[in-house]
């Protein structure tokens, strides 16, 4: 076994479900102390960083970011979510591919790297909370040395992503007057009139597609209302996840939102803005070339980019997509060796001598 996966398979043993990262933080101070890196902790982040020999340009770094939690266990397990084997070549357990292997990897590329040639530093964060929101990379961010240009550690099978689209959430309450069901015309029937919302929503323009992000959505995903089979319903509650674009970001889907639909609108959450790194920024060339796949794309979901996004920067990592957040996670131990390997060449690129 490698050194990444010995560390994958222990941290995949601490459980760490958002807000209960303390453990795996500790273990991973201890980890980055001994191998060297100057390392402190913030709230339940850790961080660290290493200093390369060669004289740098003021703010040259290297920021490798990553997130230790992970979602609950769930339904449909047939292991132990938590055991951390290795078995027909894959660490199994909870966290293994989203994002722990990210985590491995990146620890052990920036703990070995050889900087006798580098001008700058590399700086890692393991950060708590990405799966909820809150303490993690946003409460730490000012902490961290200076960097110019990052690399995020999620499933991507080493993909080099470089944009995301953006996260915007919203409940559409639709207002209506209970009455007996056997004399509707009594009341006035809230999810009814919800489906006469449903209808609207599908009227919104959502602008052209992003050649990289692919297109604006903005669907309904949860739908609450009525209270008894007998009872006409008095109000109905929508939920919407919208992934806006550069083109069509999330003030432009509000306004079109709430010029569309006849009910209230509350938007729950806009802040994630849609994040695009140049094709030719030097980032996105240097992690192509590092990358085993050569490939560059979108992210598909939303991720720790958007809270670095103020340095380009791209989303890659070991594992699959369809691994995060499944029951009987798993990842494969070469996908997290790859990524040591090509950690490390990002690594000495990007505090290298070319431009």
């Amino acid at each position: 076994m490698s050194e990444a996966v010995d560390l994958l398979q222990a941290l995949v043993r601490i459980p760490s479900v958002s807000g209960e990262e303390h453990a795996c933080r500790d273990y991973l101070a201890s980890w980055l102390e001994q191998a060297g890196m100057r390392t402190w902790t913030s709230g339940r982040n850790v961080l660290a960083e290493r200093v390369g020999d060669r004289p740098a340009p003021e703010g040259r770094g290297l920021l490798l970011l990553t997130h230790i939690d992970v979602v609950p266990v769930g339904p449909g397990w047939t292991r132990d979510p938590w055991d951390g084997a290795l078995e027909d070549g894959r660490i199994h357990g909870r966290g293994a591919n989203d994002a722990k292997s990210s985590v491995a990897s990146m620890a052990v590329a920036a703990a070995r790297a050889d900087l006798a040639q580098a001008a700058g530093r590399v700086i890692v964060a393991f950060v708590c909370d990405e799966e909820t929101g809150g303490e993690g990379i946003e409460a730490c961010r000012e902490e961290l040395p200076p960097f110019d240009a990052s690399a995020v550690g999620e499933p991507t099978e080493l993909d080099v992503c470089r944009g995301q689209r953006g996260l915007f959430r919203a409940r559409l309450e639709v207002d209506g007057r209970q009455a007996h069901a056997s004399r509707p015309w009594e009341g006035d029937n809230a999810i009814r009139k919800a489906a006469h919302v449903l209808t609207a929503l599908e009227s919104i323009d959502l602008g052209e597609r992003d050649a990289l992000l692919g297109p604006a959505t903005l669907e309904p995903t949860v739908i609450q209302g009525g209270t008894r089979p007998n009872v006409l319903p008095g109000s109905c509650a929508i939920e919407l996840d919208g992934r806006p674009t550069p083109a069509f970001d999330n003030a432009a889907m509000a306004r079109a939102l709430k010029a569309a639909v006849p009910c209230r609108v509350v938007v729950k959450s806009d802040r994630f803005q849609p994040v695009l790194t140049p094709e030719d920024a030097r980032i996105v060339r240097l992690a192509r070339a590092a990358s085993p796949t050569g490939r560059v794309r979108a992210f598909g979901g939303v991720s720790d980019l958007f809270h670095v996004r103020h340095h380009p920067g791209v989303v890659m990592g070991p594992g699959t997509s369809v691994q995060s957040h499944a029951p009987d996670e798993s990842v494969a131990a070469e996908q997290v060796d790859a990524a040591v390997k090509a950690y490390g060449a990002l690594i000495r690129a990007w505090l290298g001598d070319e431009p």
